[in-house]
């Protein structure tokens, strides 16, 4: 028992059972100094522990695993069927485990259908409530429970048949819009005003239902958090010609009052992103697609206030058996590279989906990692992803009204963010004022339509002195009305929007053949090149410039980077498209233009003036800080970099730095002050294949 931890859970033991203190009491006070991780009563690669799948519920042998877990620096078991496994869970809990119930769906309806009663009647309440004590009722009987999933996983609406169209429903509309709600579908699509607050109400029948599931799971037991997992590729961009067809969903519109924890599950195909089209015929940039939705994650929990959890998914067969090769079981690192990365991106919570890795390697690997951040467990939740000084538009008048994907600007988001540093991710219904809620930098990122009002706040944003960086003018309001206000901004009377148009999700399964979803017969997409000299330019945006002044050209002549200065800020405008070009440099393998595409970027960050609280100079090195009162932590993940070494300079901290320290080794690492920033020299890793991570604690 040489782990912090397991001291920790060793002494709740002992406690409750010589000195007759109930181990739900001590296990409160083991939960404020635990990071929590939660896995799956599973087998165990290596000893001790349930090694086959022939176990009785009594077995000791179960007890050892649970042994096994805490030596990992596990501090949860999440369980379906509480009393299958009673005697392990209770076990697990004189430890000062806690346990989280995976319990299921208790909205009545479906992704494809609506519920046998509307959401806005009676009937469906009291069919709701009814039927929530029976489901959900085995919560009670845990005596340390942490968390409660009752919702329907990754909730979205597949397509219209999912949509209520009955008088209820039609009555709440028009008292929402003033106006009797279209007769179908197909009559809202001929407005596109009308269709906005059509599929508006409609995504938002199912937070009705989940704001009264929600009050009934706290009347049943209020201990648990209340925990709804969203994904990746349904809710966040990408719903449109995916599982969705149509664009309706988005987690913020959602809101968040109906849950008190959001845990976020995205596919990375154990190690590749969830991406549309060509791109996911690349295997890099990996994390792009983590990184752009992590933000938006994080936008939602940071704004009402909620806990951020993530799955980390493991090299086990119940978790995407068709990518469980060699290739992924060389790639030991892999759970602990999510697992940091999702710290970093501000999750307070791990849970592994599905079951505990059934490689040893994996899973020690893993257990180091998590170790290593339970050393420091509770003070780290007691921190936080301080708000970035830049942000980044998700445009959803745009995304509903052509329901095309929103998914591949995650490209972008990757670029800009490893050319600046940390960047957050604000909903277009966020922006109501020249305020933008603080943000010094508003980026805008293949938007081609743009609500008038927000389009006239991001105005008067920069008149007051903000920056707006983009490579799209929107030009349309969200009637579809030719709109000005941008063009004026950015000082152009004519700008193209045009990108390439991807289709289809690329499985890329290893252990089966790899296949295409959502298309037929896919073919490569047709683009337009240009060139700027030192890197090719995919998709050229023809501009006119009016009061805007021209820094660069491309070959043809056409304007590559404009700037132009408004009131007391300024506005860049890309004359191409950066999601285009930076993919197109991983699929050429083109290293050096993708690193002078990456400098133009980093310039024009530059010249704002604007400096990151976290910044690396190697691009596949990342970086992230969560601050305290009285002390920071810096995350350092190596996502593959062929040279791991890197120049970490961290800002604004509140403090002056004192001390910097290697949480897994103890060792102090040198530092160099300037003004209010430290650069530390770094190397995550000597392992040339990556992912391996570094948590340095940074004090006073």
């Amino acid at each position: 028992m040489s782990n912090i931890i397991t001291r920790k859970l060793f002494l709740a033991l002992v406690l409750a059972t010589f000195c007759n203190i109930s181990y739900s009491q001590e296990a409160r006070k083991v939960a404020e100094s635990h990071f929590p991780v939660s896995v799956q009563l599973s087998p165990v690669p290596s000893s001790p522990g349930w090694r086959d799948k022939s176990i009785t519920p009594g077995d000791s042998v179960l007890r050892e695993t649970v042994d096994n877990f805490i030596g990992h620096g596990v501090t949860h078991i999440c369980t379906s069927n509480p009393e299958k496994m009673k005697d392990a869970l209770e076990y697990a809990q004189s430890l000062g485990m806690q346990i989280d119930f995976l319990s299921g769906g208790a909205e009545l309806f479906h992704r494809e259908t609506p519920p046998a009663h509307s959401v806005f009647t009676e009937e469906y309440f009291k069919e709701m409530s009814a039927n929530i004590p029976g489901r959900f009722g085995a919560v009670k009987g845990i005596g340390n429970p942490y968390c409660i999933f009752p919702f329907m996983d990754e909730p979205f609406h597949a397509d219209t048949m999912s949509f209520d169209l009955r008088e209820p429903a039609r009555k709440a509309f028009e008292e929402s819009y003033g106006y009797p709600m279209p007769e179908s579908f197909t009559e809202a699509r001929k407005d596109p005003r009308k269709y906005l607050d059509f599929i508006n109400f409609q995504s938002s029948t199912f937070a009705v239902a989940w704001k009264s599931i929600y009050e009934e799971i706290k009347k049943l037991d209020p201990r648990p958090l209340v925990t709804m997992t969203h994904d990746s590729h349904n809710s966040l961009g990408g719903g449109a010609g995916s599982n969705a067809v149509w664009a309706v969903d988005d987690v913020f519109h959602w809101g968040a009052d109906f849950a008190d924890l959001f845990v976020y599950d995205i596919y990375p195909y154990t190690a590749e992103d969830y991406r549309v089209g060509e791109s996911g015929l690349v295997y890099r940039p990996r994390m792009s697609q983590f990184h752009w939705t992590i933000a938006q994650m994080r936008n939602l929990t940071a704004t009402y206030g909620k806990k951020l959890g993530f799955w980390v998914g493991t090299f086990n067969p119940t978790w995407f058996s068709r990518f469980q090769d060699d290739t992924r079981r060389n790639q030991y690192w892999m759970e602990r590279e999510m697992a940091y990365s999702a710290i970093a991106g501000g999750a307070d919570y791990l849970i592994t989906g599905f079951n505990v890795p059934v490689d040893a390697r994996h899973w020690e690997d893993f257990g180091e990692g998590m170790n290593v951040i339970q050393k420091r467990g509770g003070e780290i939740t007691r921190t936080e992803v301080p708000k970035a000084k830049a942000c980044f538009l998700f445009p959803r008048t745009q995304h509903i009204l052509t329901s095309r994907e929103y998914m591949n600007v995650a490209l972008t988001f990757e670029l800009c963010m490893r050319a600046f540093g940390e960047i957050d991710v604000i909903h277009e219904e966020q922006v109501t004022d020249s305020d933008l809620l603080g943000y010094e930098i508003i980026i805008l990122a293949d938007v081609e339509i743009l609500d008038k009002a927000a389009a006239g706040a991001i105005r008067e944003f920069v008149r007051k002195g903000g920056t707006v960086i983009a490579d799209c003018v929107p030009g349309q309001d969200e009637c579809l009305e030719p709109m000005g206000i941008m063009n004026e901004v950015f000082g152009v009377s004519y700008a193209e929007t045009g990108r390439v148009r991807q289709v289809g999700q690329w499985i890329p399964a290893t252990t089966a053949e790899p296949f295409w979803l959502f298309v037929d017969n896919w073919k490569a997409p047709e683009k337009t090149f240009d060139s700027a000299g030192d890197f090719k330019v995919v998709s050229p945006r023809y501009c006119v410039p009016q009061k805007a002044a021209v820094d660069r050209s491309m070959a043809s002549g056409k304007p590559l980077l404009m700037k132009n200065k408004l009131g007391k800020g300024r506005a860049y405008l890309f004359g191409f498209c950066l999601q285009d070009t930076y993919l197109q440099t991983f699929i050429d393998e083109d290293s050096e233009g993708r690193a002078a595409l990456q400098k133009l970027v980093a310039d024009v960050f530059g010249q704002t003036g604007v400096k990151p609280s976290a910044y690396s100079s190697n691009p596949d090195v990342e970086v992230a800080l969560r601050k305290g009162k009285s002390k920071a932590f810096a995350l350092v993940i190596n996502h593959e970099a062929e040279n791991p070494a890197a120049k970490l300079t961290l800002s604004d901290l509140g403090f002056r730095v004192g001390q910097v320290i290697d949480v897994q080794t103890g060792e102090q690492i040198p530092f160099k002050r300037s003004g209010k920033s430290v650069s530390i020299e770094v190397c995550p890793s000597l392992e040339s294949e990556g992912g391996i991570t570094r948590l340095l604690e940074i004090l006073p």
